[in-house]
This record gives C-alpha cells, sequence and structure tokens, in this order.
C-alpha cells in the first residue's frame, strides 16, 4: 500500500478512536426507516455466510431492507447504484462496443472496472450467482426488480474467499424472504407516476407467505407487474443538404412517442418443510421477465434536453426479450458443532434481441469510400439478431460453526459449477449491396460469401463452457478478548473450453473458427486483523485476492486491418493480421482499513474505510472504431484507491439523518501494447512491428468512474393532527457526483485508437422527495424524483471515429422529473 493513502487511512483512522474515546451510519446499510426508539436499528446480515451484526463484520458493506429500499423509492439496480458508495452502474446501450440494447449495463466496485470476460462484480439471487460474461456484443447482466426482496447487501472489495470469481471487485446480493412456520405476513405495493415530457408508469404487486401446517410446513409466493413509461420518441427526419455527407438530421414527424417503454413481470414461490427439529427443506424458484420495447438512447442532432425533447431516429426499434428463472432447493442442518448448509440451484435464461445497425452498416462503408454519407434511404433497414443463453448448474455445501462470538470460529465448503454461456448473432442489410454500387460501382456482395437472403453477418456459436470445483474455508481465532485474526483461502480448479465461429462481409469466403481450452488452478486468500474493544467499535485491516478466467476472442474482418496494424497486431499465415485466439486470466490484491463506531447510545454510527488495490493482467474490451468490431486484451497494470465514510445520526425519536462520502481514484500505472509487442515509456516496440506504434492505454488513463459520490438523506416522522394522530413523515435524498477527471483510454489521442470527441462522465446530482403517512401497516405517500429536472449526458459515442463522414452522436440521459403515488401495505 503506498505510503502516502497508508497515512492518510491512519489519520482517519485516528479520528475516529478519538471520537470513541468520547463514547459509526450502519451506514447506507441501516435500516433507517424502522429505528427504534432508543436509536438506530440493529441489521443483522450473512456477508460471511453466518448472521452476524453488520457492526461486527470486518467488511465494507451496505444493506437496503424491503422498508429502506420503499422508502427511498428504489426499484431497480440504476437506482440502488445510485445511493450506494463505491458502486458505479451504467447503462451503455448507445455505446460502440454494445448492441445498441438499452439493458446493456456496465457495473464496478472500487473502480474495478471491465467490459470484457468474466463479470467484476458478482450477483446472487440468495445463494445463486447470475452474473454474465461479457462475450461479444451481446451479453450483459440480468438484474432482479426490487420487489418482496429481504435485504440486498453490496460488499464492497474482492469476496474471491467466500463466493469466489467474478467478485473481483465486489459482490451484490438480492436475498429473498423466506417461508414463514409460525406466523403470517404479507406485502403489498402499488405505484402510479408521471414523466415529464413522458408516458405515465406504473405498478402492482402482492406477497403473501404462512404456515400451511403449523411449525412443519411454510409458504411465501408473490407476482409484481411493473411498467416503466417511455420519454423517448422514434421519429422520420429530413436532412437539409443530402449532397453534404455532414448535414445533420432535422426533425420531420413521430412514428413512435415515448418508444423506451420496459415491462417487468416477476413471480416467485418458496416453500420449507421443517423435516425435524434440526433439518430444513426449501425449495424456491424465481422468475423475471422484462420487455424493452426501445432504447433510452437519442440523436444528439434530434434533441434538446434542456426542454424535455428527446428523439431517435432508428429505422427500426432496438427491442429486448429477457426471461430467466432461478430454481433452487437449500438445505439447513444443525449438527450441533455446526451449521450444514446445502444449496442446488440451476439459472437459465434465454435472452434475444434486435438492434437497428442501419446507420452502423453505412458508417463503415461511408469510412471506406463506399457510400455518399452515413444515412440510409428510404426503406433501408439492418436489423441484428441476438441471443443470450445461457444453462448454468451450481451445488455448494458448507459447514459454518455456531456461535460468531466463539474462541475459534470456522467456515468450511465445497462448490461445484458447470455454466454454459453461448452468444449468437445475425444481422441483415438486404439493399447495401445496390446502394454501395450506385455510389462506387463496386457491390460489396458481388464476390464470397456474398449476401444471402440480405445476411452480412453472422456468428452461428460464440460459447463458453466452464466447469469449477472448489474448496474454501475461513478460520476466526480470538487472540485476545478483543483482537480476531482470520484466515480464508479458496482452491479452485477451473476447467474452460471456448468455440467462435463468425462470418459475412469482410470474413472472407468462409467462417473464421475459433476454439481454446484451458485449465487454471487459482488460489484467493484472505487475511483479516480486526479489534473491538467494546461491542460499539470496531476496527480492522485485510488483504485479499480476486481473480478471473481467461477466455476466447473470435475473428476480426478484413475491414479491421487498419485498425489492427495501427496496434502493432502482426499478420498472420494468411497475410492478414490476426488477434491471438484468447486472452489470459486476471488478479488483483485489494488491501483495506476499516472502522465501523456506535456512538451517543447507538444514536450515531459512523463506518469509514480507505483501500488500496493493485490489479494485473487486466482484461479489456479494445474496440476497433473504422471497423466497429472489438477484441479483448490482457492490459497492465491499474491501481484504485479510495475511501468511504457513512454517518447516521438519530438526534431525535422523530429525526433520522444520512451521508455518505466516497472517493475512488483507479487508472492504468503504465503503458500497455497489443500482441508481443513491449512498452519502452513512450510506444510499444518489438519484432511484429517495423516501427514503433502507440499503446492501448497510456499511463494515467482512468477507469470508468466518479471520482467523489456524495449522499445526503434525511427523514422526519411525528403523529399528526391532521391526519388523526396518524404518523406523517418527510423523506428528503440528494445525491452528487463530480465529473471524472482522468482521460479514459479511447479519449487519449496518446493511444493507437482514440475518439477526442466523446467527453468523460459528467457530474450529476438527484433530489429526490416523499411526504407521506404510516399507519396499520399501511405507508401512502407522494414522491418527486429527479426534482431539479437534471439532464447528465452520461453516455455519449458515435458508429465511426471518421470526423469527415460521421458527426450523428448518440446520447443517453437519465428519467426526467417524475412524481407519483405509492402505497404499500404490510402484515
Amino acid at each position: 500500500m503506498p505510503r502516502v493513502l497508508m497515512r492518510k487511512g491512519l489519520l482517519a483512522m485516528g479520528v475516529v478512536a478519538l471520537a470513541v474515546a468520547g463514547s459509526g451510519p450502519a451506514p447506507a446499510a441501516a435500516d433507517q426507516t424502522s429505528a427504534s426508539s432508543t436509536g438506530l436499528e440493529e441489521v443483522i446480515v450473512t456477508a460471511t455466510r453466518r448472521e452476524e451484526r453488520l457492526q461486527d463484520v470486518p467488511i465494507s458493506l451496505s444493506t437496503f431492507s424491503q422498508e429502506k429500499l420503499d422508502a427511498q423509492g428504489l426499484k431497480d439496480i440504476d437506482d440502488l447504484a445510485r445511493l450506494t458508495p463505491g458502486l458505479t452502474f451504467s447503462r451503455t446501450g448507445v455505446g460502440n462496443s454494445s448492441n445498441y440494447n438499452d439493458e446493456n449495463s456496465d457495473i464496478n466496485i472500487r473502480g474495478i472496472d471491465s467490459a470484457a470476460g468474466a463479470s467484476t462484480t458478482a450477483v446472487y439471487i440468495d445463494d445463486t450467482p447470475v452474473q454474465s460474461r461479457h462475450i461479444g456484443f451481446g451479453s450483459y447482466n440480468a438484474f432482479p426488480q426490487l420487489f418482496d426482496i429481504d435485504r440486498v447487501e453490496v460488499l464492497r472489495g474482492p469476496q474471491g474467499t467466500l463466493f469466489g470469481e467474478s467478485a473481483e471487485g465486489g459482490a451484490v446480493r438480492f436475498l429473498m424472504p423466506q417461508p414463514g412456520l409460525d406466523h403470517n405476513s404479507g406485502y403489498m405495493r402499488a405505484e402510479f407516476a408521471s414523466t415529464q415530457g413522458g408516458a405515465p408508469s406504473y405498478e402492482t404487486g402482492a406477497a403473501v407467505g404462512g404456515p400451511i401446517v403449523d411449525g412443519v410446513l411454510g409458504f411465501r409466493a408473490s407476482a409484481s407487474y411493473r411498467l416503466d413509461g417511455g420519454w423517448v420518441d422514434r421519429v422520420d427526419y429530413t436532412r437539409p443538404d443530402p449532397g453534404n455527407p455532414l448535414s445533420l438530421p432535422v426533425y420531420a414527424s413521430t412514428t413512435d412517442s415515448n418508444a423506451n417503454w420496459q415491462q417487468t413481470i416477476t413471480a416467485r414461490a418458496a416453500l420449507k418443510w421443517q423435516a425435524s427439529e434440526t433439518v430444513s427443506v426449501t425449495p424456491s424458484i424465481y422468475y423475471q421477465r422484462l420487455v424493452i420495447n426501445d432504447t433510452a438512447g437519442y440523436w444528439q442532432a434530434l434533441s434538446d434536453p434542456a426542454d424535455n425533447v428527446f428523439r431517435t431516429g432508428n429505422a427500426l426499434r432496438d427491442s429486448s426479450t429477457d426471461p430467466f428463472y432461478v430454481a433452487s432447493i437449500r438445505l439447513d442442518w444443525n449438527l450441533g458443532f455446526g451449521q450444514l448448509v446445502s444449496n442446488t440451484s440451476y439459472y437459465s435464461r434465454q435472452q434475444h434481441s434486435i438492434s437497428d445497425v442501419t446507420e452502423l452498416e453505412r458508417a463503415i462503408y461511408a469510412s471506406f469510400g463506399l457510400l455518399a454519407n452515413i444515412y440510409p434511404q428510404p426503406g433501408d433497414a439492418a436489423p441484428e439478431y441476438f441471443t443470450d443463453t445461457q444453462n448454468n448448474f451450481y451445488q455448494e455445501v458448507r459447514i459454518a460453526s455456531p456461535d460468531a462470538k466463539a474462541p475459534v470460529t470456522w467456515n468450511v465448503g465445497v462448490y461445484y459449477a458447470h455454466t454454459n454461456e453461448n452468444v449468437p448473432s445475425e444481422g441483415y442489410d438486404p439493399t447495401i449491396g445496390d446502394e454501395t454500387f450506385a455510389f462506387s460501382g463496386f457491390n460489396v456482395c458481388s464476390g464470397p460469401p456474398g449476401c444471402p437472403n440480405g445476411l452480412v453477418f453472422t456468428q452461428p456459436v460464440n460459447r463458453i463452457i466452464e466447469k469449477q470445483i472448489a474448496l474454501f474455508g475461513e478460520v476466526g481465532l480470538r487472540v485476545t478478548d478483543t483482537v480476531k485474526a482470520t484466515a480464508g483461502v479458496r482452491v479452485s480448479k477451473v476447467d474452460s473450453t471456448g468455440e467462435s465461429a463468425i462470418g459475412g462481409l469482410g470474413f472472407g469466403p468462409t467462417l473464421i473458427e475459433s476454439n481454446f481450452s484451458t485449465s487454471e488452478k487459482p488460489v484467493t486468500p484472505k487475511a483479516v486483523l480486526s479489534w473491538q474493544p467494546q461491542a460499539s467499535n470496531l476496527f480492522y485491516a485485510s488483504a485479499a485476492k480476486g481473480y478471473r478466467t481467461g477466455g476466447i476472442n473470435p475473428g476480426v474482418g478484413t475491414f479491421c486491418n487498419a485498425d489492427l496494424e495501427a496496434l502493432g497486431v502482426p499478420p498472420g499465415p494468411s497475410g492478414l493480421r490476426e488477434l491471438p485466439p484468447q486472452y489470459s486470466a486476471d488478479s488483483l490484491w485489494s488491501y483495506e482499513l476499516g472502522a465501523k463506531n456506535t456512538l451517543f447510545g447507538n444514536r450515531m454510527q459512523v463506518n469509514s474505510s480507505v483501500f488500496f488495490i493493485d490489479w494485473s493482467n487486466i482484461q479489456q474490451n479494445v474496440y476497433l472504431p473504422t471497423c466497429a468490431e472489438q477484441f479483448v486484451a490482457n492490459l497492465g497494470v491499474a491501481h484504485s484507491l479510495g475511501a468511504e465514510v457513512d454517518l447516521a445520526v438519530r438526534p431525535t425519536d422523530a429525526l433520522t439523518l444520512g451521508a455518505t462520502i466516497a472517493y475512488t481514484d483507479a487508472y492504468y500505472t503504465r503503458g500497455s501494447c497489443a500482441g508481443v509487442l513491449t512498452y519502452n515509456g513512450t510506444a510499444c516496440v518489438g519484432p511484429s512491428s517495423a516501427t514503433a506504434v502507440a499503446p492501448i492505454v497510456s499511463e494515467g488513463n482512468g477507469l470508468l468512474g466518479s471520482p467523489w459520490t456524495f449522499l445526503v438523506s434525511g427523514e422526519y416522522s411525528v403523529p399528526v393532527a391532521l391526519l388523526g394522530g396518524r404518523n406523517g413523515y418527510a423523506r428528503v435524498d440528494y445525491q452528487r457526483t463530480t465529473a471524472q477527471s482522468r482521460l479514459l483510454p479511447y479519449q487519449d489521442d496518446r493511444n493507437a485508437l482514440f475518439d477526442t470527441t466523446i467527453p468523460s462522465l459528467p457530474s450529476t446530482s438527484n433530489l429526490s422527495l416523499r411526504v407521506g403517512a404510516r399507519f396499520s401497516g399501511f405507508d401512502l405517500s407522494v414522491f418527486g424524483n429527479n426534482l431539479t429536472n437534471q439532464h447528465p449526458l452520461l453516455f455519449l459515442s458515435r458508429d465511426v471515429a471518421v470526423n469527415t463522414v460521421d458527426n450523428l452522436y448518440y446520447g443517453r440521459s437519465v428519467r426526467p422529473r417524475t412524481v407519483g403515488f405509492t402505497a404499500t401495505y404490510r402484515f
């Protein structure tokens, strides 16, 4: 850990220690909406695979109960990330390295961000991982809707020991309510909302549970429906000067108002059988179906965000349907000396989407002088069909010691996974050959493989199959009454096979086939030293390792030769420049100092941490801007360092306040090159390139994420005479992030491939307000989100980075000002 960070960390710990001498929020983790009259509520978590108080767990984490999710108006992962320190989430569907689908996203914790390979953030529904690999343009994570959730836990820092691969940056766990054996319970929610300049949204859902046979058999069942109204119109346009390739489009008429609506259906059923006093069996199934009608991306030339005008000129809808289910059987067995848990689960997903690549196809050919401009002619349509199929089986058996306060605690288990993900795609453009011939005299469909039935691109298989078996365990030893040392390790054997076939225009007469197989044996240790002088104060230091396995690189077309030459990729036996058929694993070490402090009789909680992460051999997506293809490279070393402070205060029984400050600075520490080239401090050199070439990334380039995040919240609740003495409340939440200061690799003209016209993440702010009443299990409230009607440009892209050809930019912002009414009922 760098000395400057260590000094800052020790200083921060010292400040907290001085405060302790006078006597920490359950950070964003505390459920402040249902705090007791004696102070802030005590939160129980299972981040260490056993139930413990949040304030006793030496991990930086945030938790959200369903009550807190409702109080803050959080309905999906976008909302959750906005109010979670250290968690960055962005919709990247308009990005040039995605497929224009609005479900496309990027999630990272503490700056550990990658759009390639296995996810850097593990996503769990109960004990089942559901994250996706980044395989080509058409794969992305699915996230459960936030309805009938017992709690969400966000664990910051690598969690490889207990949660395995894809938990390099951390993990997000969606934990469902369990069936009741001795009491009935229920939850209902209905909502209606109106978005400025857009269509209305509404939701209805219900959950109920209780004993079927008292003390022996119980159930929990839920179902919900949500429609999120759109605010982006799909329109027709004209161009004032068709002879000028840079003449921008002008709005003509609307073909589909508020086209970017989304519909989400969820259903869940669970049973619990108490077979004996010590054994219970809980089968469950969760189903979700997300339908996206069209993208929320808009054409800058046709839009005016300041006036709530968002328009896209796409010829086709960028639509998606994403159904998945998680089926599991959990066995709990109290062995006396330990608690055994066996979880057997199966995750099945059949996502399919259609992307409009009409402009993209024309941008590519216009950049090679085969078309006059990037704009389609009337009647042109180029759909590309994507499918993301996942069929994953998981089995985990673990045993944990029963008493977290014992002198020695332990947790040991075995894990098996067989995952199979395939992301095929197929693109059509029936008129592209005639158009290129009419303009340039060359028909791009004239040679093999041609364009049979308009087929211009095909990738019939793009699959990775992974088989993994792992042993893991942790042992905690109380060195003294107040000092505890914990050591853990996960030892895995991962066998991966990949196959890809790709073809079409620019790929030659036959399919380019790629295959690989690897066997890896990663070891991910963890060590924690904690000091808890009182139950109200915890200090800890930890070190942990995370890893991701490697994968396959499909081929790219001959149109990409110029980009590959700029990177110094050597020619293959065919004379064409060829990518490595696969990329290798990456790994990181994370070091953290933290404190969790409860003050003033549980009226205040301060949770703080500082961290340093050393990430090597980083798997990253490399976009080839002149041919709109991509590949994965292992790019050197990056560091991420920062800090988080969560504060929760309940100065009176009626008032609860919260504040969070988080800082992350994630950046590459040196330049990195393609293939066998090496970086000499200024350029890439080696036998595959006759001359020195520019790197893929340069020293100091940043990883995606805002440096500073500030969150402030407050809730005031008192009996109100006008409500007949019932409790009325008012809640405010304000979030602000600062603009990204470091250049991302594709913005830096020191690199081989760049586009300096693309901006970094902007500063953002969001103000939300909720006013309502709670009585007899009911919570009735009116709310407003994005009350100041901010429209930050979160994402901007264009199809090809050729200034003389493409000045059509696609933008992405947030939902405009939205007001509405929510009713919930619990029993």
